[in-house]
């Protein structure tokens, strides 16, 4: 895809992405949920994430530097957006798992980020780079794969929930988040375009229908409601 297809892609994902995040934001906020606030968290750390790129792009572009910087933090906060809501699904189904400590949501992503970076500088040459080095991009690709599998697999698991609540579209978003990780990775090494079109695809489609979910028949502070389509309604196992 050309550089102004990609901003223009991102500009747009900034913004719906943000729309998800303040939807959110008001019903979480006023519920006083401290594990439920994980949702607009990581819709507005995705918002950012997208910033990010639209600009490491833009700058990649018309500057030829500047994009390196901002290349890695677009999918580092991609990245803890990700883990971010799948910490909070197994927060609020699977409790006991995890425990009631909040260290584990900053204890994983810190992990990730610090192997990955080493990695990065010990096996790439990133001196002359102007975007995130591919082992990186690859690495945290995979991880948010493995997350969003997960939110389906969740969202899946609570079908009878989610069916009456919002036609189980939730599960669909989840699937297409995993789409869009597939299909960015795919665009290292096989059809650029046309895998990283499916990436950009399969992210809509999941913004939208959680855009959907939260906004459409709610009423102002109608917590009940898409708390039940996002599938959070679940009792703790």
């Amino acid at each position: 895809m050309s550089s102004d297809l990609v901003v223009i892609a991102e500009a747009m994902s900034a913004l719906i992405a943000f729309s998800v995040f303040y939807s959110t934001l008001i019903v979480c906020r006023a519920q006083r949920i401290p594990y439920l606030l994980g949702v607009p968290a990581a819709f507005g750390l995705l918002t950012v994430a997208f910033l990010a790129n639209l600009l490491a792009v833009d700058f990649g572009t018309r500057l030829g530097s500047g994009g390196l910087m901002l290349s890695v933090i677009y999918l580092l906060l991609e990245t803890y957006g990700v883990l971010f809501l799948a910490f909070t699904y197994a927060r609020r189904t699977r409790l006991k798992l995890i425990g009631e400590s909040f260290s584990i949501e900053l204890a994983i992503p810190g992990f990730v980020t610090v192997v990955v970076v080493i990695h990065a500088i010990t096996f790439e040459n990133i001196a002359f780079s102007y975007t995130a080095p591919p082992t990186m991009e690859i690495s945290l690709r995979i991880v948010m794969a493995l997350a969003a599998a997960y939110l389906t697999y969740e969202a899946a698991r609570n079908w009878n929930l989610t069916r009456r609540a919002g036609e189980g579209a939730i599960i669909f978003a989840y699937a297409a988040m995993f789409v869009e990780q597939v299909g960015f990775v795919m665009s290292m090494w096989f059809f650029p375009d046309v895998a990283t079109f499916l990436g950009y695809e399969g992210r809509f489609v999941a913004l939208l229908l959680l855009t959907g979910l939260c906004w459409v028949r709610v009423g102002k502070g109608d917590f009940t409601t898409v708390i039940k389509r996002l599938g959070l309604a679940a009792l703790a196992h």
